[in-house]
């Protein structure tokens, strides 16, 4: 598989920023086992995620940061930036989990972790040097975290 993962980074990710992307990036995969990784500027996006699963990343602004992996089936991934220096990550192994992202401002940091089966994740962040954390373990989880304003951290952490 690391064959096919070079030549469409070669030759899939060079059309995708001739097409227009390079102002904003997507990537929605399904079904595939690529990992984008590193598109041109200052925006980063990767994606790894083995089995039935739809990633999309939109990024506007710069030094902005993506990482989604997932393994599982069933999953969903959405991670939305604009503004400076934001970090977004989304962890996920299981089946039917879901988990958002969206960011606006500058030096937002946003972590998702779910393992398990049909949890649920929302971060949102509007302001400055925010920090979120979710972390569920088990089944059956929803957590939801809207920041507004600066310098905000928060962590949720469900086990079960």
């Amino acid at each position: 598989m690391k064959t096919a993962q070079g030549i469409a980074q070669r030759l899939l990710l060079p059309a995708l920023l001739a097409a227009g992307f390079a102002t904003s990036q997507a990537v929605f995969a399904a079904d595939l086992d690529l990992a984008p990784s590193e598109l041109a500027g200052s925006r980063h996006t990767s994606a790894s995620q083995p089995g039935a699963a739809l990633a999309v990343v939109d990024q506007r602004g710069s030094e902005l940061l993506a990482e989604i992996a997932q393994r599982g089936s069933d999953l969903e991934a959405y991670i939305l930036q604009s503004g400076y220096a934001n970090t977004a990550s989304v962890d996920q192994l299981g089946h039917g989990n879901s988990a958002w992202v969206s960011q606006a401002g500058s030096f937002n940091n946003a972590e998702i972790d779910q393992f398990g089966s049909d949890n649920t994740a929302h971060v949102s962040q509007r302001g400055n040097g925010n920090q979120a954390q979710i972390e569920q373990f088990g089944s059956g989880h929803g957590a939801s975290v809207d920041q507004r304003g600066s310098g905000l951290t928060v962590m949720v952490r469900q086990y079960r």
